[in-house]
């Protein structure tokens, strides 16, 4: 006999500790606490550096371009290398 699951999936995120609620069945969510600047609150840019494939040598610039977040706000700009936090839901 199978259940199946209804109603909402709550979880807390580890980093920032804000509740995410999702439709069931989903037992997985991603926070979006990486795209908030921890200095003023702001949502950063998406941000993508402007190097060529050459850079980093043969075969791996696909692993070694990163996309990054930053906020303009500041001077200089604030660059965030967190990446996206899995949250657990139950």
């Amino acid at each position: 006999m199978s259940f199946t699951k209804v109603g909402y999936a709550c979880g807390v995120c580890p980093v920032c500790g804000r509740k995410i609620y999702r439709p069931r069945p989903a037992d997985l969510a991603i926070c979006d606490c990486f795209k908030v600047c921890p200095l003023c609150g702001r949502e950063m840019t998406p941000y993508i550096p402007d190097l060529t494939p050459s850079t980093y040598g043969f075969g791996e610039p696909k692993n070694a371009m990163h996309t990054l977040y930053y906020c303009t706000f500041h001077s200089p700009p604030y660059y965030s290398k967190q990446k996206p936090v899995e949250v657990q839901l139950s």
